[in-house]
């Protein structure tokens, strides 16, 4: 008898996987076989990923019509929180998003680490889906455990199309993650010219601060991104705002005395105390 139940589930097992290949691969006919035979239409992996995230995934909608039809969990979460939606939204899926959230895919739920939908959507810069989750609802300043919201997200990725439709829809241009940065500041880290650009055009805070109390200018000075810090002087940028270490952004450029920035903020040494 335990021969019996053992042979049963791993058969069981088995299929569970071929629906999970099928529904990844797009391979309609054999999602149907499946379920025509029986199979457990939530069958997951050892991650929790179920057939239907698989399929959204992959923006196979054919594939997910099926399995919704079916029955599918809609707001089935894996191991790590990811809900089908979240799964389609990160990979810009936007046809997949559109049969999810007519089947009731809740559009603000969050995962294990806080990320909404809208903010996969807008990491990965998919405009489209981003425009689609805002239409259903998503809560524009959502901040997933670290504080980090979509704006944010996407502003340190270089996203401009998501950026500059998040600023249509009331977002929070200057809020801050859990390290106090804004979308401006982690646009200036990484060396985004256009999306620092695009924010100080929407009247974002030139001179606010992180938990260091490093502003958009020192972090642009710091990593030597010239074409950023001559945007952040041009819209008034304090040169002589100190961080935590005591240091402004012209005493951080100056290590390089080859460096653009130095140069530049040499020209407005007058300024500097």
């Amino acid at each position: 008898m335990v021969g019996f139940f053992s042979s049963f589930f791993e058969s069981e097992d088995k299929l569970g996987k071929g629906l999970i290949e099928a529904s990844k691969s797009g391979n309609i006919e054999k999602v149907e076989s499946l379920l025509a035979g029986g199979i457990n239409v939530n069958a997951c992996n050892r991650n929790g990923v179920t057939a239907l995230m698989h399929a959204a995934g992959h923006g196979h909608a054919g594939v997910v019509e099926i399995l919704l039809a079916k029955g599918a969990g809609v707001n089935a979460k894996d191991n790590e929180g990811v809900t089908t939606l979240m799964h389609a939204a990160g990979h810009g899926h936007a046809g997949v998003l559109e049969l999810l959230l007519a089947k009731g895919a809740e559009v603000n739920v969050k995962d294990n680490d806080g990320w909404t939908a809208l903010i996969h959507a807008a990491w990965r810069g998919h405009s489209k889906a981003v425009e689609l989750l805002l239409q259903h609802g998503a809560e524009v300043n959502a901040q997933a455990l670290n504080g980090a919201t979509a704006l944010i997200r996407a502003a340190e990725k270089g996203h401009g199309g998501v950026v500059g439709l998040l600023l249509t829809r009331g977002v929070d241009i200057d809020a801050r993650a859990k390290d106090g940065a804004t979308a401006l500041i982690r646009a200036a880290w990484h060396g985004q010219a256009g999306i620092v650009g695009l924010l100080l055009n929407h009247g974002a805070d030139v001179n606010a601060r992180d938990n260091n109390n490093a502003t958009a200018l020192i972090r642009a000075a710091w990593h030597g991104h010239t074409r950023v810090a001559e945007l952040l002087l041009n819209k008034g940028a304090d040169i002589n705002m100190k961080d935590n270490m005591n240091a402004t952004a012209w005493m951080y450029a100056s290590r390089d005395r080859a460096s653009k920035i130095a140069e530049m903020l040499e020209r407005h040494k007058e300024l500097i105390r």
